[in-house]
């Protein structure tokens, strides 16, 4: 370095700085392309369910069903029949049937995973077990599912059976109702 030129006129100075101008963009780049990356790998494995019924000649079946790309979690599950909360699915009978021993069959989804394109049958009803009118009271029940991704991103669906059905994310899923079995 000569005494007459000031350091911020020496060549070595120019070299420096155009390597931390590389540097700092290089970084820019990299930080952006790792947030396009997280963004693409959440929506790769997004979980969607959904309420359904289906009627046939042997019954009735509600269900739920993954149709989005990941896991689904389910962290709670309640059901309600005129906004009332009841605890199992015999429960439910009861207020619907005035009658909870007859013939039905059922599967528990809280603390259970759904994989992407499962159905999971929660309620099966032999024609014999069939409220009348059916798309009438089935109209009275109401389901509410929290679930979570791999990525711990949170959803609630309210489906009114027959009816409709929304999503909505949610931060945090409500604690499971002690005893129910749903």
């Amino acid at each position: 370095m000569s005494d007459d030129r000031p350091w911020y006129r020496e060549p070595e100075t120019f070299v420096a700085i155009s390597a931390l101008i590389v540097s700092l963009s290089a970084l820019a780049v990299g930080v952006y392309e790792a947030s396009l990356q997280r963004a693409h790998d959440r929506a790769e494995v997004w979980p969607n369910l959904e309420v359904g019924t289906f009627t046939s000649g042997e019954g009735a079946k509600i269900f739920v069903h993954n149709t989005g790309l990941g896991p689904a979690v389910v962290e709670a599950i309640a059901v309600t029949v005129d906004d009332k909360p009841l605890g199992d699915w015999r429960g439910v009978l009861q207020v619907l049937l005035g009658d909870s021993s007859r013939a039905f069959g059922n599967t528990s989804l809280f603390d259970h995973g759904v994989r992407p394109g499962d159905n999971v049958e929660l309620l099966g009803l032999p024609t014999a077990s069939l409220p009348t009118p059916f798309w009438e009271q089935i109209g009275r029940v109401k389901l509410r599912i929290c679930y979570r991704s791999v990525f711990d991103e949170r959803w609630v669906v309210d489906a009114r059976l027959g009816i409709a059905s929304h999503r909505t994310p949610v931060s945090a899923c409500p604690a499971q109702r002690a005893g129910d079995d749903f």
